[in-house]
């Protein structure tokens, strides 16, 4: 008799796993790639809780299942740009852009998308935007950068939330010509300083923001809220 109660057993793993896990939704036109972001996503600890090929579906899901996160692909219905504009605040997004949207990089930063990959780029990268943008910071993957070149603005510092990154006058002068394309030479002339002068600039930007080249640098900046 007294051994009966020995078989009784609680489980309370999986309600501390649901407790502690993030939940998440995945927008694209193709299962396939849904299935692959989704399987990027459970290793981080985020469950998938809805998928879907449409982006009106994800707008409505989104205001039921409130996740943590949503991965926009490509929507069999609307653009990249309608659904990111759509969700604006409501959660964070993360945006694939393929070949064809580039040109709307600039836009979807300006939206407020949290993180952009690329569509076809590689499951590690990918994790590594989510990574970050759960975080809390935003991110553009390198290889998209160049489309933001002359489309980013430097924030003033009184906007801005840099103080843990305090950039001098010069430092932000250099930075923000970083982010119209600018070549060393070029910055150089604008500011009439030798490239020398120029190059001690980036080094100390590179120093501050914990980059390790140009595109990175922008990339960073753009995450601590410097460029917008």
């Amino acid at each position: 008799m007294g051994d009966a109660g020995s078989n009784i057993e609680i489980d309370i793993t999986d309600d501390r796993v649901a407790a502690d896990s993030s939940q998440a939704i995945v927008v694209d036109e193709l299962a396939l790639v849904r299935l692959g972001i989704t399987a990027v996503l459970e290793p981080l600890g985020i469950e998938v809780v809805a998928e879907s090929h449409s982006g009106r579906e994800l707008v409505s899901m989104v205001a039921v299942e409130r996740p943590d996160l949503v991965v926009i692909g490509t929507p069999a219905d609307l653009s990249l740009v309608d659904v990111v504009e759509r969700l604006r605040g409501r959660t964070v997004v993360v945006g694939l852009v393929t070949h064809a949207s580039q040109q709307d990089v600039g836009l979807l930063v300006a939206l407020g998308v949290d993180g952009l990959a690329l569509r076809n780029g590689s499951a590690e990268e990918f994790a590594t935007v989510v990574d970050r943008v759960q975080k809390g910071e935003k991110v553009v993957v390198p290889a998209l950068l160049p489309a933001l070149a002359g489309r980013l603005r430097l924030r003033s510092q009184a906007d801005d939330d840099t103080g843990s990154i305090p950039l001098t006058l010069r430092e932000r002068e250099v930075l923000a010509f970083l982010a119209e394309g600018r070549t060393n030479r070029e910055i150089a002339g604008a500011l009439s300083v030798s490239v020398a002068t120029v190059k001690s600039h980036l080094v100390h930007i590179y120093d501050k923001l914990g980059a390790a080249n140009r595109n990175d640098a922008i990339g960073r900046a753009v995450a601590a809220g410097i460029l917008a």
